[in-house]
């Protein structure tokens, strides 16, 4: 039975990610293909377009067999946390034989830069090492100041892998890989359509930026204007058939950055001190000291904006400010990282037909898999009862995942008048 691995966020699904699953399967000859997927906040730092289930239902339509949730404090991390977490899931499920994920590479020259560049950042090389520190003194920003650093290490074409953000991303997938001693093989899938972050729908294949885009331009309208309707039509040939209903619902009800900026300026006026969160530097923590009640009444991409420096980047900020938002603590994963990671796999949703698979996945897995949510405490204390500190941790990454998940329930129940739902009332997705 092979089975290959996709991480993902699909926000939305659109038929570049069913493209991509099918290709995983062809690609890897696998049966199987189990998702790791974000859940209701994603790794730009905002809620995520729609709410897990949905993109769950979406993805299991468009050719998932298996879709786990990333515990979110890996979810809206950096690239390294995002890679670490959802391959540690991965890796400790014991089926996965490959992981498949999308690159901007379009030669193998370059594709097989992959695991070398990984390399060269886990070890660090003193030439490395002391090129990224004066590059950083000289105040380039870290992502500027690592390609540098990689391309006096390595090359031109090291240095190219780092200037796309799914490159990035496969870079740390490899590294994971090699810092767990996988058994698990990485294969890149070069991306066909619209670049990463293209804004417009064209190509054979779009963006998820440019279906957002279309999202927010018309919640920010009010009636059935022509320009919606062509809107809608140019954006549902993007989205798979069989997922285009679901689509259609849950696009009346979105969630976007600025919805969450009650939270954050509770969490502005509640204290002055910030650095204990994650992603929050010294620099950043006394900026937002001093910026944080000129903050207040600015949109989220302004507050953004007004907190940016040339050595801070306006991705690490949105991170920082969800971190905030959700509490999440440097000390947290420092303990994770310490003690395994990750603790549980759970369950979003599967196929009847994955039976098979779920069953081998209890027979061989290191780690407990969660199904009902009400049930998940009991079955981590009855798993980890003999490590008490690791029952510890997986008892609150379990509580901030589900805290996560009812804010975004809760400020979207408030925006639409819908009715709240708990993630103790939710089963997985079965199709």
């Amino acid at each position: 039975m092979r089975t290959v691995g996709i991480i993902a966020e699909y926000n939305p699904f659109h038929t570049g990610h069913r493209y991509h699953i099918q290709k995983a399967k062809e690609c890897a000859q696998a049966e199987f293909a189990v998702v790791v997927m974000s859940p209701d906040f994603v790794q730009r730092g905002t809620p995520a377009v729609f709410d897990k289930y949905t993109r769950t239902e979406m993805a299991l339509l468009g050719g998932a067999d298996l879709v786990l949730e990333l515990p979110v404090c890996y979810a809206s991390g950096s690239a390294e946390y995002f890679a670490r977490g959802a391959v540690s899931v991965l890796d400790a499920l014991g089926i996965v034989d490959v992981l498949a994920f999308g690159c901007e590479a379009q030669n193998q020259e370059l594709v097989n830069c992959f695991c070398e560049t990984a390399r060269l950042l886990e070890e660090e090389p003193p030439k490395y090492r002391s090129t990224l520190r004066q590059l950083l003194k000289e105040g380039q920003t870290f992502p500027q100041a690592r390609a540098a650093a990689v391309k006096a290490c390595s090359g031109e074409a090291a240095a190219a892998l780092l200037a796309a953000p799914n490159n990035v991303l496969g870079t740390e997938y490899c590294r994971a890989l090699g810092r767990l001693h996988s058994r698990i093989s990485p294969l890149p899938i070069p991306r066909c359509g619209s670049g990463y972050d293209h804004p417009l729908l064209e190509g054979e294949f779009c963006s998820a930026t440019a279906l957002r885009e279309v999202l927010l331009a018309k919640a920010n309208r009010s009636g059935n204007s022509l320009q919606e309707a062509c809107d809608a039509f140019s954006a549902l040939r993007y989205i798979p058939e069989e997922c285009r209903k679901l689509f259609c619902q849950a696009s009346r009800m979105p969630l976007w950055p600025d919805d969450l900026l009650p939270l954050l300026y509770e969490k502005f006026l509640a204290c002055a001190e910030y650095e204990e969160i994650l992603d929050f530097s010294p620099e950043l923590s006394d900026r937002v000291r001093k910026l944080r009640f000129s903050c207040i009444g600015n949109s989220y991409k302004e507050t953004v904006s007004l907190l940016k420096t040339r050595q801070i980047t306006e991705a690490r900020i949105r991170r920082a400010l969800l971190h905030l938002i959700l509490g999440t603590r440097t000390e947290d994963l420092r303990n994770y990282a310490a003690h395994g990671t990750v603790f549980y796999a759970r369950i979003l949703g599967f196929r009847r037909s994955a039976a098979p698979l779920l069953h081998t996945i209890r027979k061989r897995s290191g780690l407990p898999l969660l199904s009902k949510p009400s049930a998940s405490a009991a079955l981590l204390e009855t798993t980890y009862r003999e490590d008490p500190p690791r029952c510890s941790l997986a008892l609150h990454m379990l509580s901030q995942d589900y805290y996560a998940s009812h804010l975004y329930q809760a400020v979207r129940s408030c925006r639409y008048r819908i009715p709240f739902h708990s993630e103790y009332q939710r089963s997985p997705i079965v199709l």
